[in-house]
């Protein structure tokens, strides 16, 4: 979804007089009752919305050419329900809607006889202030930000990270990494405690999973940019300390923020503690701290899971990989074996091609109820590993304790060793039909040797036959085709005129079986 563009002077004094005074006051009523719902941006200046009044009514708002908006009602151009969407898109985009309720702009007013004095403006952050200063500036400008739908959520957080990112544009670069981080974080913790206000409107409810994660993926893109130019190395040496107030802001995410988004967290928190905090002295201090979380009974179950989290990425970062299977051996909750698959990767990245084994191993038990999910990656992994390590055999045996969830993988493999017998074996283990087979496969064993796949065929047949429907029949004369083709090729006609005699036999009951295999000229 693309950014609203909105010229807020083009609404006052170009689609605002659109509207009569009834309709606008008939309009302001409405969005007061909050009866606006699921409003959709398409591009920069389409906006549609449904309206809740006497009945249910479809809005269509064009921003660039407004004479082309419309609503389902009966009143038709410029109605009501129209006003009402704009007030309500005016007020999530942070203008004021009464501005457009009286189509004026509100100007401050000074008493001239008595002397006021001015407000005193917001210190801009400084590439000089610490951490803390800048977050009690973010806190002044969004603090107090409020949502009425899940679409908001997301408009809201955006533009805190445009605005907020903006104001360093002139600084040194080191320090502007820094500062970008900061703001990074801040949105994401915005984002969650918005997330977790209270809505005034139902879809909030039913969408609201959907923009978080679309801010936290923002965020989380713009933490790996910042990563990728950053001098780490510089950034410690001349601001060591905003490192370490970093670490403690990201702490404080990761356990306070909503249970919902854990492993989200759990994913910012590995990510800077892999490519930002690499510090030997911080990464002590962390280890510390989250072994004192983890003894904390008073602490949150939240932050139970996050101490072991850590911790786990701690130990594996250092290479301890079996201090990081115990823990999470003996951690109070499950981890699904997708959690790894990152660090897998790591190890393909690095060709740490031992490690990788090792770890593949370890999660081989943890996939036996997990393997219709997971198998195809993970066995992925092994496929990498074999390529580069001698372990063919211990492959071969993953993949048969995986069936039938690693039945792609195990047929390319027999293939791919020429072992059509067995490859033919499991398709008629695991019940396959030739409609269940790739093409391709089936073509290249018929030309390795056609023998192969006689049994398949004979199985196809008869499941197709007792299918008991027209379809199922035609799909079986197919097959007695091919099957026909196959014995003259191995110079066994005879066999099959005798297999398509008994055939004929069997199923001389099933009338429209009879009749397609006589439109197949299978018989007189």
């Amino acid at each position: 979804m693309q950014e609203l563009e909105i010229d807020w002077s083009f609404w006052i004094e170009r689609i605002r007089p659109k509207f009569d005074k009834v309709i606008i006051a008939r309009g302001w009523a409405y969005f007061n009752e909050g009866v606006v719902r699921d409003i959709q941006v398409e591009g920069t200046s389409i906006m549609k919305a449904r309206v809740d009044g006497t009945n249910r009514y479809k809005v269509t708002l064009d921003l660039k050419s407004f004479t082309k908006s419309g609503c389902t009602c009966p009143y038709g151009y410029y109605c009501k329900h129209m006003a009402a969407v704009l007030f309500e898109v005016a007020k999530q985009a942070g203008y004021d809607p009464e501005e457009f309720r009286f189509g004026k702009m509100k100007m401050a007013q000074v008493d001239q006889k008595i002397p006021q004095k001015s407000k005193s403006t917001t210190r801009l952050p400084d590439s000089t202030d610490s951490c803390e200063k800048w977050l009690t500036y973010f806190h002044k400008q969004y603090g107090n930000a409020k949502i009425y739908n899940a679409f908001s959520l997301e408009e809201v957080c955006m533009r805190a990270w445009r605005e907020l990112n903006k104001l360093a544009d002139t600084w040194e670069p080191t320090i502007r990494g820094v500062y970008d981080i900061q703001v990074a974080l801040y949105v994401i913790q915005l984002c969650d405690t918005m997330a977790g206000s209270k809505a005034i409107t139902y879809d909030f409810y039913q969408n609201t999973n959907y923009y978080v994660k679309r801010v936290l993926k923002h965020a989380r893109e713009q933490l790996e940019a910042i990563l990728h130019v950053l001098d780490v190395n510089k950034a410690f040496k001349q601001y060591g300390g905003y490192m370490k107030d970093l670490s403690a802001y990201l702490a404080d995410i990761c356990e306070n923020g909503s249970g919902l988004y854990l492993y989200d967290w759990v994913d910012l928190y590995k990510l800077l503690w892999s490519q930002l905090f690499q510090d030997k002295d911080m990464v002590a201090l962390e280890t510390t701290r989250l072994r004192q979380l983890h003894a904390d009974s008073e602490a949150s179950q939240q932050a139970h899971k996050v101490a072991t989290l850590g911790s786990i990425h701690l130990d594996i970062s250092q290479g301890e990989d079996e201090n990081a299977w115990e823990r999470a051996e003996n951690g109070m909750f499950d981890i699904e074996p997708d959690y790894w698959f990152d660090y897998l990767n790591g190890f393909v990245f690095e060709s740490q091609w031992d490690r990788l084994l090792a770890w593949l191993r370890w999660l081989k038990p943890k996939m036996a109820w997990n393997e219709r999910v997971y198998a195809d990656e993970f066995l992925h992994y092994w496929r990498l590993a074999a390529e580069q390590r001698e372990v063919e055999n211990e492959q071969r045996d993953v993949m048969i304790s995986l069936l039938p969830a690693s039945y792609d993988h195990y047929a390319k493999f027999l293939l791919s060793k020429g072992e059509y017998q067995e490859w033919a074996d499991l398709c008629l283990l695991l019940d396959l039909s030739t409609v269940h087979i790739d093409a391709a496969q089936l073509k290249l064993v018929e030309k390795a040797n056609v023998r192969y796949l006689l049994p398949i065929y004979h199985h196809a047949i008869e499941a197709f036959i007792q299918g008991k429907n027209r379809p199922d029949y035609i799909q079986a004369i197919k097959l007695l085709k091919k099957l026909a083709a196959a014995y003259k090729k191995l110079k066994l006609t005879p066999r099959f005129e005798a297999y398509l005699e008994q055939i004929v036999k069997q199923y001389a009951r099933y009338r429209a079986f009879t009749e397609e295999l006589r439109k197949g000229n299978l018989i007189p």
